[in-house]
């Protein structure tokens, strides 16, 4: 096999948790700082506490929340399935783990556009705001390494999985153009769902984009073909980029 090393750019945040029994409880694991965090779209800079977090992956156990002595990496089976093609389920691809810098990892609250079928009710908000997830902030640049068959050409891999982010933020575009049609209450909410839809379309033909992680929401993480009726889904936005979580740009490719 082939090892290719690889530059990934993070346009987004990225969030990569293990499962949820990994989460610390404030109370019962120890919090050696204290977490609070601003809260978006607050004029006062108001902030909150977190009584539950859910870490980013990092090496050792899981007891105690204290980033200032933890090893943090990007699993490379993230890597590995966020590369993989439905149609390629055969290709052999390996990825190795890449390390992540503590300065690199931030601790927030999920975003969310909420009771978006309800045009007086609907608004951005924090999604269960005691909850804080550890996530990549956006603006990390990260170098890692794979390997492939011989006969396997990275180039046409990274196209596959490029084509599948455009098809899905295609998909996310028109589900946000539908509900800009809304008469919504809020001012903030259609403010903000503009911005996305267009920061999105810059997007939109860029290659070399796909999404790493979770929390993309439904629309950036299935296809729903052509049922038009089948487009709503959880709205989950990085608030510094008004981008969904997970895009990553692959800069730069080198054969060794």
């Amino acid at each position: 096999m082939k090892k290719i090393t690889y530059v990934m750019n993070l346009l987004s945040s990225v969030i990569v948790s293990p499962r949820s029994g990994q989460a610390l409880y404030k109370g019962i694991d120890e919090f050696c700082l204290s977490p609070d965090v601003e809260i978006p779209d607050s004029e006062s800079n108001e902030k909150h506490e977190f009584k539950v977090i859910y870490p980013f992956y990092q090496y050792g156990e899981y007891k105690k929340y204290d980033p200032e002595h933890v090893n943090y990496y990007l699993p490379g089976s993230s890597v590995k399935g966020a590369l993989l093609h439905r149609k390629m389920s055969g290709t052999k691809l390996m990825a190795d783990d890449v390390q992540v810098p503590s300065s690199a990892i931030v601790l927030q609250s999920l975003w969310k556009a909420q009771y978006l079928e309800e045009e007086k009710k609907a608004k951005f908000a924090l999604f269960f705001e005691n909850v804080g997830i550890e996530m990549m902030k956006h603006g990390t640049e990260l170098e890692g390494d794979l390997y492939l068959e011989e006969n396997m050409a990275f180039s046409h891999i990274l196209e596959l999985a490029n084509n599948d982010a455009k098809d899905k933020i295609s998909q996310m575009r028109t589900y946000l153009q539908m509900l800009l049609m809304r008469k919504y209450n809020n001012v903030d909410l259609k403010n903000n769902l503009h911005v996305i839809e267009k920061n999105l379309s810059t997007l939109q033909d860029e290659d070399n984009v796909i999404f790493v992680g979770g929390y993309k929401g439904l629309l950036h993480t299935i296809l729903l073909g052509h049922n038009m009726n089948d487009l709503k889904g959880g709205l989950y936005v990085d608030p510094k980029t008004l981008l969904p979580h997970g895009l990553v740009k692959l800069q730069q490719v080198i054969h060794i």
